[in-house]
């Protein structure tokens, strides 16, 4: 949905600037198919980190584990774009991945046990490993291509959200699949499978798994089976199972859980964000990289407690039902980040300091050229 909605709209800011004929060139076939290797890198880093996110990895698991993709971006682009990192930026970088790592087993790898066997989150944290990878070679990629050709940014977007979108249609029956797998407690990944609504969580709490029956769900006749026990002295409880019935397809639990709706739009933001800084001649995937620390420590400090208190039980089974402390009570997580700030202020002046050196460097081959040039 991230890269339908980014399409449409970057397809709209075309026509309002550009007019048909620059839409028309952003939809040229040649130029798309250009760009599909970013829309497939696109959609596995998406398909990954979704299932991570189903599997109960947390966003700060998440943002943490993810800053692998700084020091591979950086051998990317030094290996692929040529670019050259001084010393300083190198260690930043190390730091920056140090930190986030050490961050991450100080939670403790999350809260819950897959069905594949893995202890601790294990599996989440595999797929947020790949999701980071494949993120690190869409983004050198990407911002190669934009680059190389003197387009406007929003033509760009249309082109790698449009094979991003094909792509994620092609990988929806993939997770389908690992969802349904031997012995594997999420076969609500599966859109053809049964799965209680209108409102997923509510019906799902008041759901009874039985032999056939996936969270609540018949998975022959489609029959959802009500937990008698609890909704029996609760009129309001009996009201609400009244309501849920097991239904199929992509959009399920769309058309009344705003919050869905509230993080697509932030989906949506934030890949407009990073695509804008990408494609900006001042900047590079590895500045990107680098920039995303500030994002893990406003989910650890702001939030993980703010979210924790929120009256929403989709975002509350995430935390276990806990409410967390702000400011966060773990001292030793609190100097990780720290070291992760500390580290993003380093690098930020060792690369000011490097683009200083350089411009020096080119006044001074330029004044020998202009003493020449004086009678």
């Amino acid at each position: 949905m991230v890269s339908l909605v980014g399409v449409a709209f970057a397809s709209c800011m075309v026509l309002r600037k550009l007019g048909s004929s620059g839409l028309r060139r952003a939809w040229d076939p040649a130029h798309i198919l250009k760009f599909s290797l970013c829309g497939f890198l696109m959609a596995v880093t998406q398909s990954l980190l979704s299932m991570a996110y189903a599997l109960g990895t947390t966003p700060t698991m998440v943002a943490g584990l993810g800053k692998i993709y700084t020091p591979i971006v950086a051998i990317l682009c030094r290996c692929c774009l040529g670019r050259v990192f001084a010393p300083m930026e190198w260690l930043a970088v190390g730091m920056l991945t140090v930190s986030a790592l050490a961050f991450c087993l100080l939670e403790g790898g999350g809260h819950h046990h897959t069905s594949f066997g893995l202890q601790d989150g294990s599996l989440g944290v595999l797929l947020v490993a790949g999701s980071a990878t494949t993120s690190a070679m869409m983004s050198v990629l990407t911002e190669r291509f934009m680059k190389a050709e003197n387009e406007p940014f929003i033509v760009h977007k249309v082109r790698l959200d449009a094979g991003g979108f094909l792509f994620s249609l092609l990988l929806l029956p993939l997770m389908g699949m690992v969802g349904m797998s031997p012995d594997n407690s999420r076969e609500d990944l599966a859109f053809w499978a049964y799965r209680p609504g209108p409102d997923y969580w509510t019906c799902y709490n008041l759901a009874i798994d039985q032999p056939g029956a996936s969270r609540g769900c018949d998975q022959a006749t489609g029959t959802f089976h009500v937990n008698r026990t609890l909704v029996a002295h609760s009129p309001l409880l009996s009201l609400q199972a009244e309501s849920c019935e097991c239904s199929r397809g992509v959009f399920l639990g769309w058309g009344s859980n705003k919050v869905i709706y509230l993080f697509l739009a932030v989906a949506v933001f934030h890949s407009w964000i990073t695509g804008r800084f990408i494609a900006s001649p001042r900047f590079s995937s590895v500045d990107r990289a680098v920039a995303d620390g500030i994002p893990l420590m406003t989910i650890y400090f702001v939030m993980d407690p703010l979210s924790s208190r929120m009256p929403f039980k989709a975002i509350r089974s995430a935390y276990s039902n806990r409410t967390l402390p702000f400011p966060p009570a773990d001292f030793a997580r609190n100097l990780s980040c720290l070291a992760i700030a500390l580290s993003i202020w380093m690098f930020a002046n060792a690369s000011s300091q490097k683009a200083g050196e350089a411009q020096i460097v080119d006044v001074a081959e330029v004044a020998p050229e202009e003493d020449e040039s004086i009678p």
